[in-house]
C-alpha cells in the first residue's frame, strides 16, 4: 500500500520502487556503522538521577595494549530518595560495561573488600569501587563502571573511551589451577568445546533430516483436520524416537564419566553473597532545603531557590553539582579533570548568586543556575516528561582548604517557557 502511494506520488513504476527499497536494505546490513557508547543516554532521567551517582570516576587509562592492564575507579552514592518505580538495591553486583568480551576483568573492589560476590548495599551511604581490566581485543571502547540491581537491571556510571592497540592473537590468560597446574584459560578446552557443539549439530541434524523425508506442515495439516492424525506418528517413528532418546542419554552420561575421571578435583560454581559496609557516614557540615525549582526550556537552564546552612567551622562555597554522570561546575572553585570526558562536563554550567562564602552558623539563601545544551544532549530535560517531575543529583560544597562536603539534592521541577515566569515564581517563593 505505501508502495503504491510513493508510486502515485513520485511517478516511480512499483517494481523500481520496490528495487530501490531492497537495495538499500541490504546496503544497510553490509555496511553497517560504529555504533557508539552503550545508550545510557536513552534511560529515562528519573533511573539517572534517583537511584546510583558516581562520581569521582577514573580511567587510570586511555590507551593499553593487549594484555596490559588499566583500572575504573571512584566512589557512588545510594542515594536516600530511591525511586519508587524500581526495586531498591537489596542485592546488587559491581560490573563495568564494555560491548562484549573485548577485556578481561582482572578484579573488583568495593571499600576495599573483594567484589567478587554480589551484595546489598544502603541506601542514602557511599561506596569506593575500583575496577582492574586487560586489554584482549584491539579496538575503541566505551567503558563505564556499572551497577546491577536485582529486579532493576543495570545502571550505568559515565563513560570514556579506552582504546586497546596491538595484536588479539597474543593475548593471554595464564592462571594456575588447585592442583598447581599452568593453563592458559584464552584458549583452554576450546577442542572440547569444539567437539561437542559438533557431536549436538550432527545429532539434531540427523532427527531433523528424518522427519524431513516426510511431507511436511500442509499435508500433516490436512490429516489433522480429517481426524487422522494418529497415522502420522508410525512405528517406525517410534522407534526412532526412543532410539535418538537413548543415543542422547549414553553421551552425556559418557561425557559425564569421561570429565570425571580426566578431572577428578573440582569445586562447584559459588552462588553466595556477602555483605560490604559502606564508607563511614561524614558529619553533615552542610544542609540545604529547596525553596523551588524550573527548568527554562528555551534557555536550557535548571534554576533554584534554596537555603543553605553552614554547620561546620569554615566557610563553604558551592563548587560543583553531579547527576547522572555530568558534571555541572562553578568555574570559579572547581576546575574539570584532565582525565574526565569532556563531553560530560559544562565547566562553567554552574552559576551562584551571590556567589560569596557561607559563613559558619550562617544560613544563606541562593540562586543557583545551571546552563547547558547537555541538559538536551544527554536528554535529561526529558525529566519535564516523567510522571514524577523530579531532578536529583549531588551538590559538592567546598572550603578554602578544599576540604568538601557533599549534600544529596531532590525535588520536584516545574517546566517554563518565559523568563518572567521564572522571576514572579522566585518572588512569590521568597527566593
Amino acid at each position: 500500500m505505501y508502495l503504491e502511494r510513493l508510486e502515485a506520488k513520485a511517478g516511480f513504476p512499483k517494481a523500481a520502487t520496490l528495487s530501490i527499497v531492497v537495495v538499500l536494505s541490504m546496503l544497510a546490513v553490509w555496511w553497517p556503522t560504529v555504533a557508539a557508547a552503550h545508550g545510557e543516554r536513552a534511560e529515562p532521567p528519573f533511573l539517572r538521577m534517583s537511584t546510583v551517582q558516581f562520581y569521582d570516576t577514573h580511567w587510570s587509562a586511555k590507551t593499553i595494549k593487549v594484555n596490559e592492564e588499566m583500572t575504573v575507579s571512584g566512589h557512588f552514592r545510594i542515594v536516600k530518595n530511591w525511586s519508587m518505580s524500581v526495586s531498591p538495591p537489596s542485592l546488587t553486583f559491581l560490573n563495568v560495561d564494555v560491548p562484549g568480551p573485548v577485556m578481561v576483568r582482572e578484579a573488583s573492589y568495593l571499600d576495599g573488600a573483594n567484589a567478587i560476590a554480589s551484595t546489598p548495599l544502603e541506601l542514602g551511604r557511599d561506596y569506593e569501587y575500583k575496577i582492574v581490566m586487560r586489554g584482549r581485543i584491539p579496538g575503541s571502547y566505551h567503558v563505564h563502571p556499572m551497577l546491577d540491581v536485582r529486579d532493576t537491571g543495570a545502571l550505568m556510571g559515565p563513560g570514556d573511551w579506552v582504546t586497546v592497540e596491538g595484536d588479539a592473537a597474543s593475548f593471554t590468560d595464564p592462571i594456575t589451577t588447585l592442583l598447581g597446574n599452568k593453563i592458559d584459560l584464552a584458549n583452554y578446552g576450546l577442542g572440547a568445546v569444539v567437539t561437542w557443539h559438533v557431536i549436538w549439530v550432527v545429532v539434531a541434524l540427523a532427527w531433523l533430516m528424518f522427519w524431513l523425508r516426510r511431507p511436511l506442515l500442509i499435508p500433516r495439516y490436512e490429516k489433522v483436520m480429517h481426524g487422522e492424525g494418529e497415522s502420522l506418528v508410525s512405528g517406525t517413528d517410534r522407534i526412532v524416537g526412543i532410539g535418538f532418546l537413548v543415543a542422547t542419554l549414553l553421551i552425556v552420561m559418557g561425557g559425564v564419566l569421561v570429565t570425571r575421571a580426566e578431572y577428578p578435583v573440582t569445586i562447584p560454581l559459588q552462588s553466595v553473597w556477602m555483605r560490604i559496609p559502606p564508607l563511614p557516614e561524614q558529619p553533615e557540615t552542610v544542609s540545604m532545603k529547596v525553596d523551588h525549582v524550573v527548568y527554562y526550556i528555551p534557555g536550557r537552564t535548571v534554576e533554584l531557590w534554596v537555603n543553605v546552612t553552614n554547620h561546620g567551622a569554615k566557610p563553604v562555597r558551592v563548587g560543583e553539582f553531579t547527576t547522572a554522570g555530568i558534571r555541572f561546575l562553578n568555574a570559579s572553585v572547581s576546575k574539570a579533570d584532565a582525565d574526565f570526558p569532556p563531553d560530560l562536563v559544562a565547566p562553567n554550567g554552574l552559576e551562584v548568586e551571590p556567589n560569596d562564602p557561607v559563613q559558619p552558623g550562617e544560613t544563606k539563601s541562593l540562586h543557583i543556575l545551571m546552563t547547558s545544551e547537555i541538559w538536551e544532549t544527554d536528554r535529561l530535560a526529558m525529566l519535564i516528561a516523567d510522571p514524577s517531575s523530579r531532578i536529583g543529583g549531588l551538590f559538592m560544597f567546598y572550603d578554602p582548604d578544599g576540604n568538601r562536603s557533599i549534600v544529596e539534592f531532590n525535588s520536584e521541577i516545574l517546566p517554563i517557557f518565559k523568563r518572567n515566569e521564572t522571576q514572579q515564581t522566585a518572588q512569590a517563593s521568597g527566593g
